[in-house]
């Protein structure tokens, strides 16, 4: 029996990592580079690695998409979505695919899930058999809070990828499709290069980065003849954060210190 672990560079994933340290006597952890992680993640991955996985990790990138997410949304002409998520698929559950196919062997692949991250991920459950991986899937975190999370790194002595501190509420891509304003606003004023990041990838695409919805119609410059209808440009929101300030902005309440999740340093 072969135990694959996935990492990610978050504190979910991280938290999986030592989790699986006390309790399987072997195992091997997984990354799944997308190519659009940013380089703290990067440097985080990495020294987890030499940390507290003995320089073992295994990363797996896409062989049809070389350039990871850059390719992925030039060849497929959009950016991805909510309701088109594409990403993950191309970028980490093919990779993975691909890799089981290589073990010739019975295999268990352990997820970072939380049942409270979403609705979607409530309805999962703690094990299940996954045809795609041909794989049982264990979830040993499922019933955990991002608190517990931390808490299992602050007793290895582990500090959370530095992303958290400077506004991100989720590590990996950067940014991932899913950021909501208060994320990006916090972002855009600690690392600026998110916004070009953005940019890049509309670029590619030739497509918005943003949901029609993002942000109030009158901040709207996009104009689609085909379907008669506004979009958002990365310039729009831009626009819209700039002018708008933190307690004004949807979605989330107003927190203690730049950390979705109220870390200190």
């Amino acid at each position: 029996m072969k135990h694959i672990v996935c990492f990610s560079g978050g504190k979910d994933s991280t938290a999986l990592v030592l989790w699986a340290r006390e309790n399987l006597p072997e195992f091997t952890t997984v990354f799944c580079d997308t190519g659009w992680e940013h380089p703290i993640t990067y440097a985080y991955v990495e020294e987890i690695n030499r940390t507290q996985l003995d320089g073992k990790l295994v990363t797996l990138k896409s062989d049809k998409y070389a350039d990871g997410m850059r390719d992925l949304v030039q060849i497929k002409g959009r950016v991805p979505s909510a309701k088109a998520r594409f990403c993950t698929d191309n970028l980490k559950v093919q990779p993975m695919i691909a890799y089981l196919k290589t073990i010739n062997d019975e295999v268990t692949v352990y997820q970072g899930i939380r049942r409270d991250e979403s609705e979607s991920r409530s309805r999962m459950s703690e094990s299940c058999w996954d045809d795609n991986y041909d794989a049982q899937v264990q979830r040993p975190l499922f019933n955990w809070s991002a608190a517990d999370c931390f808490a299992m790194m602050k007793r290895y002595g582990v500090k959370p990828n530095p992303l958290y501190l400077l506004g991100a509420g989720r590590v990996g891509c950067f940014p991932c499709v899913l950021i909501n304003h208060r994320e990006l606003k916090a972002l855009s004023h600690n690392l600026p290069e998110v916004r070009e990041r953005i940019i890049e990838l509309e670029r590619l695409s030739g497509r918005t980065f943003f949901p029609p919805n993002y942000i109030p119609p009158r901040f709207l410059t996009g104009f689609d003849d085909k379907s008669s209808k506004a979009f958002c440009r990365a310039s729009d929101v831009f626009a819209y954060l700039d002018a708008t300030t933190v307690d004004q902005l949807p979605l989330l309440p107003a927190r203690t210190c730049m950390s979705v999740y109220n870390l200190c340093e």
